[in-house]
This record gives structure tokens, sequence and C-alpha cells, in this order.
């Protein structure tokens, strides 16, 4: 933080590191232009750079960030955006009551969370579990990709889904409820 605000690229790029592929994904699910996902982080961390003198903590970057990357790319598809306060002394926070965009986060931050938890999990669950949940396919089109039964597709989910849960329980109870509706389930047991 010391470095990034005395003007030391160095502590950009820790940020850069630290959240860009989260926004580049976060923008991507506004836009579905990858392209113009990574300009607009990019514009992002520029706006940021310029207004360092400003930052005060951790929370107002990761806030700014967040929203200066919804705002433009709800400008690019045409949608109402919040304001960035940029006379303020503080760069904005999120408010609570934008639930939107914190539900967005949250998906950003889960689904990046079982990336890697899906890459600790064996090759056939791993493999069943991204094809169900990231690319929708049905247990017969997973079948016919894997060249596999409908009772091996059947187990591999519900031991990944499993395996998944577990985790996701120890992570907290913002993602584990970010888990339960991002598979579509109403209870999990």
């Amino acid at each position: 933080m010391v470095d990034f605000c005395s003007g030391k690229e160095v502590g950009l790029q820790y940020f850069m590191s630290k959240y860009g592929h989260s926004l580049r994904y976060f923008a991507y699910t506004i836009t579905h232009d990858k392209h113009v996902a990574e300009e607009i982080v990019s514009d992002s961390f520029f706006k940021l750079w310029n207004g360092r003198a400003k930052v005060k903590t951790e929370q107002n970057i990761k806030a700014f960030l967040y929203l200066a990357t919804r705002n433009a790319c709800f400008d690019h598809v045409g949608k109402a955006t919040l304001p960035l306060n940029s006379e303020g002394d503080e760069l904005p926070e999120i408010s609570s009551s934008d639930t939107d965009i914190l539900n967005r986060i949250i998906y950003v931050e889960l689904v990046e969370l079982l990336i890697v938890e899906i890459e600790k999990l064996p090759e056939q669950q791993a493999e069943v579990f991204r094809l169900t949940y990231l690319e929708g396919l049905s247990t017969q089109e997973i079948c016919e990709r894997l060249g596999t039964t409908a009772s091996n597709v059947y187990f591999a989910r519900s031991k990944a889904l499993n395996t998944l849960r577990k985790v996701l329980e120890g992570k907290g109870l913002k993602y584990y409820s970010a888990f339960l509706l991002f598979i579509g389930l109403d209870k999990f047991n």
C-alpha cells in the first residue's frame, strides 16, 4: 500500500495481479466481449493510478476498481451507472444497497475460488463439474463428450459437489451461499 501511495509502480503491479483477473471476468460478465473487458479494466487501473493520492485503504482501491469497471461496462452496453465522485477526498466505497454489484463481486470471487478448488479434484470429477456447471451441458452431452455412462457422470458430479461443499463451508457463509445459488440448489445436505 505504501509503495502504491508513494508512486512506485511495484505497488500498482501488486493490485493489478491481485484484482486484474477478477475484474476482467467481472467486466466480461457484463460486456460479453473479452477485448472490451480487457480495455475497460486497463482503463480502471489507469484511473486508479492517477487518483492514488486520494487512496486511504485497500478497500477503497477494491471498491473504486469495481465501480469504475462496472460503470465503464454499463456505459459500453448503454445502461445507467453509479456516479464516481472525482472531486471528493476519498475514492468511493461500495454502498450496501447496491446489491447488483456486490452480488457480481461475490460471484466473481466464487468462480475464481471454484477454479482453484476444481483443479485439486480428481480429473474426471473436475471435468464433469466444469461441463455441468460452467458449460451447462446435460448429462447425456457429458456422456457423449467423455465417452462414459450416466451413472459415472452422476457419481463424479456428486463427489465433486460434496468436496467443493466442504471446502466452501470452511471459507465462509458468503461463498457457501453463493455456491448453492451457483449450482442452482435450494437445499444441499
